[in-house]
């Protein structure tokens, strides 16, 4: 217990440090998150290794993606994501899908990584970063329609991502399945098992307690309005919790809660309360999730995959992503080609593919498989070279690009 809470009063201390050189230094403060986690932890052993992959594995990371997601997804208008929905479907299918396979492809060839470790990582890179990209935007002063499709495909490919790294795990790694997602049915088809999991199950789940919630809401709203965010954040764990007792997508059904709730729910004052406590607590789960991804990452696999991770994530940054966004907005002409631009150089990588980079290493701890520990070093390794270049590079580029787009 009392290590436990050191550990996050020192993160939070970290944090802290990182916004003041951030502002000192006019650049973004989550690599700094990064840098001062390796040194307290890996470098200094301030930080247990084993205390904080546990706290990591089984709280941190997961704990902390249900609440960024439930956070993020509330904001969403209906009215916004009715403009951009075509290009949105395309981003978090199309690009994300194509994203994740590219740098499975560069990873095998590179790193010569096994097939299920290139397409698992691939399958975490896939996601963009809503708690990153949002600020970008506002310093940059974005034009709304690129603006709002970066944000809108931020919030929602967080579950697809993790939709698709589930794909790879039943298709080529299935006898480690139970480990992630368990259930009390077992369904041998793995088109069945996506499709039940990642859509069926959160779906239902998720409505059924919007409508239980919204009913609470007109009958009682007196009681409701005075407990509006103890409410909703009730709901909202419960919509994850149910969802992955019954072996399905916890993120999928949290971010369909909170698109629901925040389109759907009486617009009472209180939920501004709610918004602006659910962004604080955003704030927290960022800072302990990256100053615990620099805690958990191993020096020697840093140095030794340093190269191969500069080369797939330049290679992420620069030619997979914005290939793959061009092509898929083209599909809307209300978005120009310079807009394609700017949005596929600014799918910045950061909290979701932290979380999930640590995947195969805990299937490797649990099953105590010592090829998915090895691996899984590498993985995490090459996840946290990325997400650093990623970080450090795009909200740096945002600015510049956003003027030379906005010409034309």
């Amino acid at each position: 217990m009392y290590s436990l809470l050191l550990y996050l009063a020192i993160s939070l201390l970290i944090g802290y440090l990182a916004i003041v050189i951030a502002r000192v230094t006019g650049t973004v403060y989550i690599p700094y998150l990064l840098i001062l986690g390796l040194i307290f932890g890996p470098i200094l052993g301030i930080f247990e290794r084993e205390q904080i992959e546990y706290l990591f594995f089984n709280y941190i990371g997961p704990i902390g993606a249900m609440f960024i997601i439930l956070a993020e997804s509330s904001k969403l208008s209906r009215v916004t994501l009715k403009r951009v929905l075509k290009p949105t479907l395309a981003l978090i299918t199309f690009v994300l899908f194509v994203t994740g396979i590219g740098v499975a492809i560069i990873s095998i060839y590179v790193v010569k990584l096994p097939l299920w470790a290139g397409f698992g990582l691939g399958a975490i890179l896939s996601s963009t970063d809503p708690a990153s990209i949002i600020p970008s935007l506002k310093k940059a002063r974005v034009k709304e329609i690129p603006s709002t499709l970066l944000i809108t495909e931020a919030v929602f490919n967080d579950p697809f991502s993790y939709m698709m790294l589930i794909i790879v795990i039943a298709l080529l790694l299935p006898q480690y399945l139970p480990y992630i997602e368990s259930s009390e049915f077992t369904i041998s088809n793995p088109i069945i098992y996506i499709i039940l999991s990642q859509f069926v199950s959160p779906i239902l789940i998720s409505l059924g307690l919007f409508f239980i919630s919204y009913e609470l809401r007109q009958l009682f709203p007196t009681d409701f309005k005075s407990y509006y965010t103890e409410i909703l954040i009730l709901f909202g764990i419960s919509s994850y919790t149910l969802t992955i007792f019954f072996g399905g997508s916890g993120y999928m059904a949290v971010a369909i809660f909170g698109i629901l709730a925040g389109n759907y729910m009486p617009k009472d004052k209180e939920k501004q309360e709610y918004q602006e406590f659910m962004d604080k607590l955003s704030s927290f789960v960022v800072i302990f999730v990256f100053v615990f991804l620099g805690a958990t990452a191993s020096l020697v696999y840093l140095k030794n995959f340093l190269l191969p991770g500069i080369i797939i994530g330049l290679a992420l940054i620069f030619v997979i992503r914005p290939l793959a966004t061009i092509l898929a907005v083209s599909i809307d002409r209300n978005i120009t080609f310079q807009e394609g631009i700017l949005i596929g150089l600014e799918g910045t990588r950061g909290v979701f593919p932290a979380i999930l980079s640590t995947t195969f290493l805990y299937l490797g701890f649990v099953s105590k498989d010592q090829t998915l520990i090895t691996y899984g070093e590498v993985v995490q390794a090459l996840v946290t070279i990325i997400i650093f270049l990623s970080l450090t590079i795009q909200p740096l580029m945002l600015k510049r690009i956003a003027k030379i787009t906005q010409k034309f």
